[in-house]
Order: structure tokens, then sequence, then C-alpha cells
């Protein structure tokens, strides 16, 4: 029975999915199974001390939580230890530990004659639990600044003070940046995650040129049957193609559209793909993210609301599949300068 125990529970050592390091109470390796071998990036020697054969790493001061909670086990043995410690690999990769000590005990069970310390990789699981937080922060920064927008809009109209649609936009367009701003400064969300990145270039731009110009003709065919049947739809005496409602806002129109598609898209998008689960949760991501942005396009009315949501979900399609707002911004840009002189925007 004896032989048994003393070849299983090496065999079960080595076969753990954590890491295993075993010390003695001067703090010698006793041994260390495969998975600690992999994980910390270093092939320790049997008998050397646990100083000699890992306090040499290059990793400057990365690891000292990591050496520290290791060297507290062995000089406090008649306690347990848990904690988590980063600790970054002589190649440079990086892991997140979850780290317990236990003591080693000799065959009586009296005497302590070293520490078992037990590490689990748990950097996949705080990478997830860092972006869950932080897609929850997104998602209320944004909806402050939307709930914001609308009480001003709706106090402005309460005073019959309510500004042109355009001076809405350039405040939208504000808003956007401030988003922006507080956004890169709460989370870790970087310029890299836009989605600036073209994998396909004829399957980012085709698709994009095909529905520009499939909406862009029912545009105007649209407007050529309202005028047939609902002479009052648009404003008389007004030209088919009105140059001379150009506004300021559409001198910065191009840098909004890419400002708005990144927080559309890049930003809200992908934050409620994190915080929703189940395998709906990329529809869902990509209805609440166009239900949200078509709303901040109130100012222009019931109709053109409901059509920027429907084209919000329909770029929220596009985004999910490409993974780049390029396309994305050809069609925002192209089709809300077609509404704009068109005069869709009454």
């Amino acid at each position: 029975m004896k032989v048994m125990e003393s070849q299983m529970v090496p065999r079960i050592l080595r076969d753990m999915e954590d890491g295993v390091l075993v010390l003695d109470t001067h703090g010698h390796i006793l041994f260390i199974n495969d998975r600690g071998r992999a994980l910390l990036g270093i092939q320790p020697e049997a008998g050397k001390t646990y100083a000699s054969a890992f306090l040499t790493d290059s990793a400057g001061g990365a690891n000292d939580r990591f050496h520290q909670f290791v060297l507290d086990a062995v000089y406090d043995k008649e306690s347990t230890h848990s904690g988590e410690a980063s600790y970054e690999g002589p190649e440079g990769q990086k892991h997140r530990f979850r780290l317990t000590s236990s003591f080693l005990r000799d065959e009586h069970g009296k005497q302590s004659i070293g520490i078992v310390v037990v590490f689990s990789d748990i950097t996949e699981l705080e990478r997830l639990n860092m972006q869950r937080r932080e897609s929850s922060v997104i998602f209320a920064v944004l909806m402050i600044c939307v709930c914001a927008y609308l009480f001003l809009w709706s106090f402005l109209r309460m005073l019959s003070a309510e500004p042109e649609p355009w001076v809405m936009s350039l405040m939208i367009e504000g808003m956007s940046v401030l988003m922006f701003v507080i956004i890169l400064k709460m989370t870790s969300f970087s310029i890299r995650d836009i989605g600036l990145r073209i994998a396909n270039a004829r399957a980012t731009f085709v698709p994009a040129v095909w529905i520009t110009v499939t909406v862009g003709a029912a545009l105007v065919v649209g407007k050529w049957i309202l005028l047939q049947l609902v002479p009052g739809f648009f404003p008389e005496n007004a030209p088919f193609w009105d140059w001379s409602v150009a506004t300021p806002a559409d001198l910065i129109y191009p840098l909004t559209v890419v400002l708005q598609e990144f927080l559309a898209r890049g930003v809200m998008q992908e934050s409620l793909n994190r915080i929703f689960i189940g395998r709906h949760a990329a529809a869902v991501s990509i209805l609440v993210s166009a239900l949200v942005f078509g709303v901040l396009h109130i100012a222009y009315g019931l109709p053109y609301m409901v059509g920027a949501s429907l084209l919000l979900g329909v770029l929220g399609i596009l985004y999910h599949k490409q993974g780049n707002i390029w396309g994305l911004c050809i069609i925002h840009y192209v089709l809300g300068e077609m509404a704009t002189f068109l005069r869709y925007l009454v």
C-alpha cells in the first residue's frame, strides 16, 4: 500500500493542471511539476535554492509579489497563505496566478518539513473580468451622456428655445469627443481597439459601395414618390437637391462620422458584447447600440430617428462581420449627406 502511495502522489502532482512547487524548510527545491515549469518559463533543478533558481530573473520588480509570497510561505511555516500575483517569464510572457501554500509534514504528520505552493493560471479569467468591468464603465458613461443630451433637448423645447438641428448635431459631436476622452482616461481602451485594420479590402469596401448605392437610390426614388403623393412633405419651391441647406456641421462631418462609428461600434457595441452573454449576445449588442445612437437623432424628428436606427443596425451587422469601421464610415457619410441635401431633414 505504501509503495502504491509513493508512486501515485508524484504522478498526481505531475499531471495536475496547476503548477506545483515543493520546497524544504531551507528553501531548497524538492519538486516542481511540468505544468509549473511551463508557466514559470524556467527549468530549475531539484536541490537548488529558490533564490538561486528564481531571484536572478530579468523581469526587474515585476515578479516581486510572486517571490515574496513563496518566501513568506517558507519563513512562516505555521500558517497557510493564499493570494494573487503577477508573473513575467524570461521571454516576456505574462501571467496572473492565484497562489496557495500548505504544509508538507513528515510521515507521522507532526513535524513540518517544507511547504507546497500551488499556483493556478487565472490570466484569461482576469482579462475577461477586467473587460467586463471596463465595459460596464463604458456603458454607464455612454448612458449618462445620452440622457444628458435628451434632457437638454427636452428642456430647450419646453422653453421654446430649441436650436436648429445642426446645432444639436454639433452638440452630439462635442459630447462624442468628451465621451472619447473619458473612456480613454478611465479604461485600458486605446486607439488600437477602434477597428482600423483592414484584413480584406474587398470584403470591406464592396458591400459598403453596394449598400451606399442601393440606399442612396432608394432615397432619391423615395423623394420623387413623396413629391407626387405628398406635396407638402418637403419645403415648397425647394430644389430636388438643395445645396443651400449646408451648415458648418457639414465641414466637420467626415471627422464626425469616424468618431461616431468609433463610439457606436469599437466602443459601445464591443462593450455590450462583453456584458451580454448567450448565443444572442451579438444581436442584442447590435440592437441596443443602434437604438441608443438612433435616439441621438431625435432633433430631426421621428421618421429620421427611426431611419437612423435601422441604418445603424445594418452598420452594426457589417461591423460584426468585418471587424473594422472604414466601410461603415463610407455608408454613414454618403447617406447622411444625401439625406441632408435631399431635404429629408426638413
